[in-house]
């Protein structure tokens, strides 16, 4: 299990050292702390049946290029070489899809393309269920080769740095039981990548990709709230003696202005030729009356 982000106190949840065999039980506790704090953008759930903790070895880095890559790269690493029983990944899925509001990208017929591209920063759970891992030497060195370009291929087109890997294996082995003195004396042999996993530097946790920082949004002061939207009614009012609205539209103020002045000019001299014409009637007919008295 390795996480981009660190999450700290889990190996509290399970008890002694890799000499022994898990608890089932202890490993999905754990799983489900890690999960709970919702600290991974998406999380990948890789079952690789076949897979022991042999394929593992440090001896064979070579067979694992770009896993290795990805849990040098993480925050929180744990390497669990035998557990009693197949974690339950339809039961994680669930787990993580309640409580991170996730939806699932499934992977079925060791294709990328069944990872389509996203950009939205909702939660995604990406079961890869890889082909099964052949028993012929040569043919198993390929499968897991490829196997691992897959999971770089799926990793690069997430959106987001922040994923957590599981990998294991659903089916059971057969396991011959090793003596605890002999796995500390050769951890190289039976812990899952030694070199990496159980580091010294690995015992303090601590946040290993700082360069990776949230871009935090511009807040905008009472978003959502009825002040805010009385705010910005307020902006869109228009009103007659701003300075700037008169500034702004200079051209079109002066067009009306001149437009109601030659207005007004047009109204004045047509009502002053009607006065003008009520005038002149108006004498034109006393001048008519005062003639046919004198007659």
């Amino acid at each position: 299990m390795a996480s981009h982000r660190v999450v700290p106190g889990l190996k509290s949840e399970i008890s002694g050292d890799n000499s022994l065999s898990h608890n089932v039980s202890s490993v999905t506790n754990m799983l489900k702390k890690l999960v709970t704090q919702c600290s991974s953008d998406e999380y990948v759930l890789i079952n690789q049946p076949g897979l022991t903790y042999e394929d593992l070895q440090e001896l064979k880095k070579e067979d694992w290029p770009f896993l290795r890559k990805y849990l040098v790269l993480a925050s929180t690493l744990i390497g669990l070489p035998w557990v009693d029983e197949p974690i339950n990944l339809d039961y994680l899925e669930k787990y993580i899809i309640h409580s991170c509001d996730a939806e699932t990208i499934n992977v079925a017929h060791d294709d990328e393309d069944e990872v389509v591209q996203y950009y939205d920063t909702r939660t995604r759970v990406i079961r890869i269920n890889l082909s099964k891992l052949p028993m012929d030497r040569d043919e198993r060195v390929f499968t897991i080769r490829e196997h691992d370009n897959l999971i770089r291929k799926i990793i690069r087109k997430l959106p987001s740095p922040h994923y957590t890997i599981i990998l294991t294996s659903d089916e059971v082995e057969s396991l011959h039981p090793v003596p605890p003195s002999i796995v500390s004396q050769m951890p190289q042999v039976f812990e899952i990548f030694n070199d990496i996993v159980n580091d010294p530097s690995r015992k303090e946790e601590i946040e290993r990709n700082l360069n990776f920082h949230e871009v935090q949004p511009d807040w905008i002061d009472n978003k959502h709230t009825n002040n805010r939207y009385l705010h910005n009614k307020k902006k869109d009012e228009i009103h007659l003696f701003d300075y700037e609205l008169w500034t702004k539209n200079e051209k079109l103020v002066t067009t009306i202005f001149v437009m109601i002045v030659s207005l007004l000019m047009f109204k004045s001299i047509s009502l002053f030729n009607n006065y003008k014409a009520s005038v002149i009637k108006k004498k034109g007919t006393d001048g008519f009356l005062s003639h046919s008295k004198e007659e």
